[in-house]
């Protein structure tokens, strides 16, 4: 049960040559589900000339995947800009041939779609035109139109835009661009962000995974996957969340297991699945599992960019293995909930006694180390109950930008 869960992800993982093949549907369904995250529909007035331009634009670690669409569409340009990679299609034939007849067909879902139909008036219009160059007397036309699109439009009628429905390689692209397989105190979560101009669409998408089935029969009780929603007032951003360890692993992760990412992102979903891996079946309670957890949260997402100041090592199979081969004191059993088991393994693994280090100066004036955790996280400020100590303890991870935690001095 152990070794066949895990073989999946470590065989993706570190036999990943290329991306998973999509036929030309599927990867149409994708494509607009990823224009629809990174996607730009760009009109601007080059003195009096009006030129239009559809890009989309990436860090130049996943220029591959542009040059994917390239040869998809079979047009367009991909160029490198700093460490950004993008592709371009500005040519107002290619716009009308190519690009259009893919979003008229397949829907963008997202308000991106009022842009494209403003952007699609300005092409057709450039077509039928027999220069760029605009006149006096359809400037202001040309500027209300500019300057209500994008960040600039402020009015949204979300009666023009398409009824959504929700299709696997849709949400893979649009995940692809958009959502985030992360960690906070070590522990996976999954989430997807967007302006509250797209709440209705993170509705959407929060009903369609609460829909996906149960991948990992092997736990009795499983519950259907809750999705957590909350918002950002200061910065108006909506995030649909999923924390619970069971959910993740028995629904979201068998899931996507199978889906043909296109991006890096799927080595970031691989790794993060060994992590919630290590969760799911205990192993991240033991020091080695910690240790292998942190190495991982610090790799993926923009751990692992080719221009970090500061390259983080990948954590190799062998590394992986041994710690997948370590004792547990305790085992996952078909009528666990993961709190269970945690809270099980916790009692087993308890340490005796807790050192915390104020950048590298042990806090404990008496030189004597912390009795319980709850003591050691009310000494620096924290709230009693918060678990970023013990979940840090002995990884070397820092806790507040000064704080460490050690089970030995």
């Amino acid at each position: 049960m152990n070794s066949i869960s895990i073989s999946t992800f470590t065989y993706k993982l570190f036999n990943r040559k290329e991306c998973l093949s999509m036929n030309r549907e599927q990867f149409s369904k994708w494509l607009v589900g990823f224009i629809d995250g990174e996607g730009n529909f760009q009109v601007f007035l080059d003195k009096y000339y009006l030129k239009v331009m559809f890009r989309i634009r990436l860090h130049k670690d996943d220029i591959n995947v542009l040059k994917k669409i390239q040869e998809f569409l079979g047009k367009g340009r991909v160029v490198i800009d700093g460490n950004s990679c993008v592709f371009i299609i500005s040519d107002t034939k290619d716009l009308i041939n190519v690009l259009f007849p893919l979003l008229d067909e397949y829907k963008l879902y997202t308000t991106k779609w009022l842009d494209y139909n403003d952007f699609k008036r300005v092409v057709l219009f450039l077509s039928n035109s027999n220069t760029t160059r605009v006149s006096l007397s359809q400037l202001a036309w040309v500027k209300n139109i500019i300057d209500n699109m994008n960040l600039g439009r402020t009015e949204f009628n979300h009666n023009l835009i398409p009824n959504i429905i929700v299709n696997p390689f849709w949400l893979l692209g649009f995940i692809e661009a958009e959502g985030t397989f992360g960690f906070k105190n070590l522990s996976p979560y999954f989430q997807v962000g967007q302006h509250v101009k797209n709440l209705f669409l993170l509705e959407a998408i929060a009903n369609y995974l609460k829909s996906i089935p149960n991948g990992f029969n092997f736990s009795l009780r499983s519950k259907a996957p809750t999705v957590n929603n909350s918002l950002n007032k200061k910065t108006s951003v909506s995030v649909i969340s999923i924390v619970s360890i069971d959910v993740l692993y028995d629904y979201l992760s068998f899931f996507f297991l199978d889906m043909p990412f296109q991006t890096r992102k799927g080595i970031d979903f691989y790794f993060w699945c060994i992590a919630l891996h290590l969760h799911k079946f205990g192993y991240f309670y033991l020091t080695e599992g910690r240790n292998l957890t942190y190495q991982i949260s610090q790799y993926v997402n923009s751990g692992r960019y080719s221009i970090n100041p500061n390259p983080v090592q990948t954590p190799s199979l062998t590394e992986i293995n041994k710690v997948l081969n370590l004792n547990l004191p305790v085992i996952l059993t078909p009528n666990m909930l993961h709190v269970d088991l945690a809270k099980a393994l916790t009692s087993k693994v308890k340490p005796n006694a807790i050192w915390v280090y104020d950048n590298g100066v042990l806090v404990n004036k008496n030189q004597e180390p912390f009795s319980s955790f709850a003591s050691a996280m009310e000494a620096i400020g924290y709230s009693k109950t918060s678990v970023a100590g013990r979940r840090s303890l002995d990884t070397g991870k820092i806790i507040g930008g000064r704080y460490t935690f050690y089970s030995k001095p």
